[in-house]
């Protein structure tokens, strides 16, 4: 598998919009698509933002096709959760689907984000929101790797190591008040 991604990454963009659609569609692949997505904005600053919207689009294509699997017989992928989780998981998409499948998409390894695809499929999430909420959370993602990348160069990976909890955190509780802040604004107006 190293050995694609690194064949991939020598097509620029076009390969990172197929790495992220691989990774996302449930083959992993080492080192994911955030390190590309931080090496090609390193390498190419000015791009930055749409090297992070290919790497959204491609993982949410990725994700939708994870996701149709899932709505057809995802219960076999899923046997390789404990019951727990998968309980867990559901409990979170049935309460708030988009919330809960978009701070998936934002949460670092070992983070179960391939169980929350899976179960918004299985429980036939709307697909057009769950492609939103995708889209969304990558994008939210992958901007912020990406100038990270631009900011700090060669040191933006150690960085990212070091303070994803803090970082992912933030990123979480400013989707979730841009969310909470939208359906104030909604119940105000009516």
């Amino acid at each position: 598998m190293e050995t694609l991604k690194q064949y991939l990454l020598a097509f620029g963009l076009p390969g990172l919009f197929l790495i992220a659609f691989i990774d996302s569609a449930g083959v992993p692949l080492p080192g994911g698509v955030d390190l590309v997505v931080m090496l090609l904005s390193w390498q190419r600053p000015s791009m930055f933002i749409l090297i992070a919207l290919l790497a959204a689009i491609g993982s949410t294509v990725g994700c939708w096709v994870l996701y149709r699997i899932a709505r057809v017989g995802g219960d076999a992928m899923l046997a390789r959760f404990s019951k727990e989780k998968q309980e867990w998981v559901t409990e979170k998409v049935h309460r708030n689907d988009i919330l809960a499948v978009m701070v998936a998409m934002l949460g670092p390894p070992p983070f179960p984000t391939k169980l929350f695809i899976l179960v918004a499929g299985m429980v036939r999430m709307d697909w057009r929101r769950f492609v939103a909420a995708v889209f969304v959370g990558r994008f939210v993602r992958f901007t912020a790797e990406a100038y990270l990348a631009v900011r700090l160069g060669d040191q933006a990976m150690e960085t990212l190591r070091q303070h994803y909890p803090s970082i992912g955190l933030a990123l979480v509780v400013g989707v979730a008040l841009v969310l909470v802040g939208r359906r104030f604004m909604r119940r105000a107006e009516a």
